[in-house]
């Protein structure tokens, strides 16, 4: 699974056969739940998430935080 800060939200994305699962994860706890309101296209590649989560994200950054970064 692909992690990533999303102007402070943890977000974890996954790739099945046919499309994308995006869950909020909760880094203490290890616990993850479906964000079902965030449709990733199948036709978009895993080096291009970070940019979609930031196209989608984008009223969220801030000065500490202005971009999307990848964690794991």
């Amino acid at each position: 699974m692909m992690v990533f800060d999303v102007f402070g939200k943890t977000l974890g994305i996954q790739k099945t056969q046919s499309e994308w699962y995006v869950f909020y994860l909760d880094q203490s706890t290890g616990k993850r739940s479906r964000a079902v309101e965030v449709v990733i296209p199948d036709f978009i590649h895993e080096d291009e998430i970070a940019g979609w989560l930031d196209d989608i994200y984008h009223e969220s950054a801030s000065a500490t935080r202005p971009c999307v970064v990848r964690i794991k």
